[in-house]
């Protein structure tokens, strides 16, 4: 392991999964940190990590692993150090894995920082996290002496600042038709957003169903992916989402809002923690505050311009992130002042019914809001 490569260089220390294996042509550093809550992309930096040694992944009783807890004591922080400057029993350096390693960093972060300085050369010290603060002086110390590795999940829809970019134009997209060429198959970004609406964004799932059909490709010695060979082999989950629905609706889409409704209402939607929700109730309460937050945002929008300001005041009354600026503008255009009234009284009148416990079902009265207004 080439310490000189891995502490001098002053290029960008911070990766992707994806862009990993280009950076480990030059052997791995002495410190890595695979930072990010997707389960299977640490998984698999840390396989390329152990994999880009001298000898080859070492054998699994050569590797000291640890499990980080809400805390250490000074006394288990030395000991990971002093592994790291004994010599492997086993051949080659010696070789560490820290699992969520975020809260040991607070007990003696000054200890972390003089360790990663003088990491011993030929060692290799892996450590994960589901996020890291990049303010704090372990994580600034890592980005200088070692190599940060992002393992969030790519994003699963256009960005907001594309509000007209087709479906499949987003980094998963990308990712599920590199997975497929991996298994030397041919897929269209198309068909590879079918498999994502089918699945949701789950990347284990992916991965899984993504292995089942190449397996079944070989065995017909079939190149290419189609449409018929997904459906076929994908249970239908999917990623309805409260946000596309407020979307589409805001830009009078009605066709796909109340496809988008039907969707959400036939398989769930996923919340922030990837679990599906069913609760119709729950999905009117968030329906109700985008919808709303939403609708105030064009509200001041539509004042602003109307007194002569542009983007700049938009930026700085009503409080909308530059990023998402281009969809603010697409929903400007297709939700004028008095509609944009309407829909704010519409909410109103919805949240009324459902406190009340008087009307429509839940469902029925995103279905009669995104129809009528």
């Amino acid at each position: 392991m080439a310490k000189s490569a891995s502490r001098t260089r002053s290029s960008d220390r911070k990766v992707t999964v994806t862009t990993l294996p280009a950076r480990l042509k030059e052997g791995p550093p002495a410190i890595s940190m695979v930072v990010g809550q997707e389960q299977l992309l640490r998984r698999e930096a840390i396989e390329m990590l152990l994999e880009s040694l001298p000898g080859g992944t070492p054998d699994s009783d050569s590797i000291i692993r640890y499990q980080g807890t809400r805390s250490a004591s000074d006394d288990q922080i030395r000991e990971i150090f002093d592994e790291l400057r004994t010599p492997s029993l086993f051949g080659g350096g010696p070789v560490v894995i820290v699992q969520d390693a975020q809260n040991w960093f607070k007990s003696d972060p000054d200890a972390w920082v003089k360790f990663f300085s003088a990491a011993p050369t030929g060692s290799l010290l892996i450590l994960t996290a589901d996020a890291l603060d990049g303010r704090s002086k372990v994580a600034k110390a890592i980005t200088k002496f070692g190599l940060s590795i992002s393992a969030d999940r790519p994003f699963h829809r256009p960005p907001p600042w594309q509000p007209d970019a087709k479906p499949w134009e987003h980094e998963l997209n990308t990712w599920v038709i590199h997975r497929f060429q991996k298994q030397s198959l041919k897929v269209t970004a198309p068909v590879a957003q079918l498999l994502i609406d089918r699945i949701g964004p789950q990347m284990d799932q992916l991965a899984g169903t993504i292995e089942k059909i190449s397996t079944i490709c070989d065995s017909r010695q079939i190149q290419q992916v189609s449409e018929s060979i997904v459906i076929d082999n994908s249970a239908a989950g999917g990623d309805g989402s409260a946000f596309e629905l407020v979307d589409s609706w805001f830009e009078q889409d009605r066709a796909r809002s109340l496809r988008v409704l039907s969707d959400i209402v036939a398989r769930g939607a996923l919340d922030e923690k990837n679990q599906r929700v069913r609760d119709p109730q729950r999905l009117l309460l968030q329906f109700l505050a985008l919808s709303l937050k939403r609708a105030r945002e064009l509200r001041s929008v539509h004042r602003i311009v109307a007194e002569g300001g542009g983007e700049q005041q938009i930026l700085e009354q009503a409080g909308i992130a530059r990023p998402f600026l281009p969809r603010i503008r697409k929903q400007y255009k297709s939700c004028d002042l008095p509609r944009t009234l309407r829909i704010i009284e519409t909410l109103i009148e919805m949240d009324w019914q459902l406190k009340s416990g008087s009307g429509a079902l839940p469902v029925e009265l995103i279905e009669r809001a995104v129809v009528s207004v």
